[in-house]
């Protein structure tokens, strides 16, 4: 009863009127309620500003009227123009000759601007531009254009113009605003060249499914191959993660199509776990050759996959792996594929403060097999591997460092390479002993220069893997033969405020030359003791002792440096191979050049590349940008790929062409390339990403 008494007081009081408002400047009110005021007015009402020379406004209707010089702002509309007439109540209107800004960042002209209750904006006879200067380097003509501050820009009937030259016409454009990035519709069109696909034409349709996650479907047609398509998926479920799916199809009237797939992901889960999935296939090498994007893609036919679940702290590491690579130069292809595994993993902990020790461990699980011409492994083959080590410090002091390991593997497969044990499992215990001398080491200063000199010694010994031929190779854990090696080495070092030089002298000595039968004759030979100290292949037979291993480095300033790698062979007499690598930059150049050479040997014919990079500016910077990539086989005197990009980028424009060529295999090809780039609008071209050499 009392709370309807109280309903029944409130409706009976007196309402609040609404507030007044009145024009700032000399006004006249008359009977009615208008009021007219004059001489640099300014009318404030719910939210919006009115300023003009002449205001009328019409207290009973809410109309207001203003000219000459009107400006009207409401929150982030900024609007000029010579005549204003609009509703303060329901804040629509109309203003004519229009001037000023919206989202996201265009300027524009319009004969004029109508505003509507839901406010929205459609302005007649316009012309916008992201451009701040005066006299902008584009513009787009729109008979007619929308506007609905933070979702979109829309025109219809659109002509581009660029330094005043009529570009293209549009019948339909739409742009997001800054608070909606992204927004469904057709990308803008573009052709292409290309010497073996013929002209391409390129069209894109771009579905955003909502504010995390998108598609795209993009069809091209070359006029020498045919039609291709693409379907692209992508999405950040959360604030780690990050999805992409990229399918990729081409029907090539000269046989020479298939298909390809990219998928992508990878999420943190709490500060120690994280997971990744990596996964690429294609059809054949020859599809990848054709219709590959890059140098690296094209000349690397290797599809490699992974996918993990990892949880590293502080005191152990835990791994669920999938990995699969597939060799695609060999026909049938090479596929190595390990799949589930389970993988265990203990840093070295002391035992004790007693016993001056240190324990660390590895283990796994794992299914693996391998497919091949030769080899045909079941799907799911077995393979139990446990190592523990033991390390022991023997001497630290300032001149001298002994430290040794001891360790025991036990490796247990279900299956063998061998026809007559095919059903039998396979195991193979090693042990496996290494003991490190370092020192002394000798210095000399010079003032601000310091000069020393270190000896290295590094004895390794491992037994128990005769059976290595025998054995599934999937990855390193499978690369153990036996050896009794000493390696044995010089460091001198030129040290400033930094290290300005290093150069390295290494060799290792065999006294198992056969390495327990692993070692072939006549044939590439690629397993642990042969890895520990180049790069380069160099064993084709039972070998006595590695190359000597010269590795200089060079490191004039933190940007700019050089690295000398040769390995000369003891046993055959000769430089086996080489590696220059070099990177300088001063202000807005930079450079790098790469060299390798291999000599000629049973494993292979020698070979000589180069691989050289200039640049200008950061590709993104104001003004002129450069760059060019080059791979040149000096052995056969033939440039296997270079890419020559070149930009400008102006205030709120930016244009970039590129020249490509590439002859390596089924791919010689050279094309153009090049993209318009608009401010808050896009680009218009085919360049989808930077193609590199290397």
């Amino acid at each position: 009863m009392l709370t309807f008494a109280f309903a029944t007081l409130l409706t009976l009081a007196p309402q609040q009127e609404a507030p007044v408002a009145t024009p700032s400047c000399a006004t006249t009110v008359y009977e009615d309620g208008t009021v007219r005021g004059t001489g640099a007015c300014v009318l404030e009402y719910q939210g919006m500003r009115f300023e003009s020379d002449w205001i009328i406004y019409e207290r009973s209707t809410g109309d207001v009227s203003a000219g000459d010089h009107v400006h009207f702002t409401r929150g982030a509309e900024n609007i000029d123009g010579s005549h204003l007439e609009m509703n303060a109540n329901t804040k629509a209107g109309t203003i004519w000759d229009a001037t000023g800004k919206v989202d996201p960042g265009f300027h524009l002209k319009a004969k004029v601007a109508l505003r509507f209750e839901d406010e929205t904006w459609e302005f007649h006879n316009t012309i916008i531009t992201a451009c701040e200067s005066a006299q902008p380097c584009w513009t787009i003509a729109l008979g007619r254009a929308w506007f609905r501050p933070g979702e979109w820009v829309k025109g219809k009937s659109s002509m581009f113009r660029f330094h005043d030259l009529p570009v293209f016409w549009l019948p339909y454009v739409v742009a997001p605003s800054e608070t909606k990035d992204r927004a469904t519709g057709f990308l803008i069109p573009s052709i292409s060249k290309s010497s073996s696909k013929g002209r391409g034409f390129r069209e894109e349709f771009f579905y955003a499914i909502n504010n995390s996650a998108d598609l795209s479907f993009t069809g091209e047609y070359f006029s020498l191959r045919g039609p291709t398509g693409e379907i692209g998926f992508r999405a950040k479920p959360t604030s780690t993660g990050w999805v992409s799916v990229n399918s990729f199809f081409a029907r090539d009237r000269l046989k020479q199509g298939g298909h390809s797939l990219r998928i992508l992901a990878f999420s943190n889960f709490g500060p120690y776990t994280r997971a990744v999935v990596d996964l690429e296939t294609e059809s054949s090498e020859t599809f990848r050759q054709v219709w590959g994007e890059g140098f690296a893609a094209i000349a690397t036919p290797i599809n490699k996959s992974v996918g993990f679940l990892t949880t590293n702290k502080p005191n152990s590491s835990f791994n669920v792996l999938y990995s699969r690579s597939e060799f695609l130069h060999t026909a049938p292809s090479t596929a190595l594929r390990k799949f589930p595994s389970f993988e265990v993993s203990l840093p070295s902990r002391e035992f004790s403060l007693l016993f001056p020790a240190y324990f660390r461990f590895e283990g796994s699980i794992s299914g693996i097999s391998r497919r091949d011409a030769v080899i045909a492994t079941p799907a799911f083959g077995g393979r139990f591997d446990l190592h523990p080590s033991v390390q022991m410090p023997i001497l630290r002091l300032n001149a001298f460092e002994l430290s040794q390991e001891v360790g025991a593997r036990e490796t247990e497969y279900s299956y063998s390479l061998r026809p007559d044990v095919q059903q039998n499992a396979l195991n193979r215990f090693t042990m496996d002993y290494s003991a490190r001398f370092s020192g002394p080491e000798f210095e000399k200063s010079y003032g601000k220069w310091r000069h020393s000199i270190q000896p290295t010694a590094e004895y390794r010994y491992v037994t128990g893997a005769e059976r290595f031929r025998e054995a599934i190779i999937v990855d390193d854990v499978d690369l153990v033969a036996n050896t009794s090696e000493l390696e044995y080495g010089v460091t001198s070092r030129i040290i400033g405020s930094r290290e300005f030089l290093s150069w390295r002298l290494a060799q290792v000595a065999y006294f198992n030359p056969s390495f327990g039968g692993a070692i072939r004759s006549g044939q590439r030979n690629v397993f642990n003791p042969l890895l520990s100290l180049t790069g380069f292949s160099f064993s084709d037979g039972p070998r006595h002792y590695s190359p000597i291993v010269s590795t200089l480095n060079l490191a004039p300033t933190a940007s700019n440096g050089l690295e000398v790698q040769l390995d000369y062979d003891t046993q055959l007499h000769k430089l086996r191979s080489a590696a220059i690598t070099t990177v300088v930059r001063k202000g807005m150049w930079g450079s790098s050049v790469l060299y390798a050479f291999t000599g000629t040997s049973a494993l292979q014919t020698s070979s000589n590349q180069v691989h050289g990079a200039l640049t200008y500016g950061t590709g993104v910077n104001h003004g002129f940008t450069f760059s060019t990539n080059v791979s040149y086989d000096v052995q056969q005197r033939l440039f296997q790929g270079a890419t020559t990009s070149v930009g400008y980028n102006a205030e709120c424009s930016g244009l970039s062409l590129i020249y490509s060529q590439v002859n390596l295999g089924v791919r010689q090809d050279h094309k153009w390339q090049f993209a318009l780039s608009l401010k808050n609008i896009g680009a218009f071209g085919n360049i989808k990403r930077p193609d590199r050499v290397f």
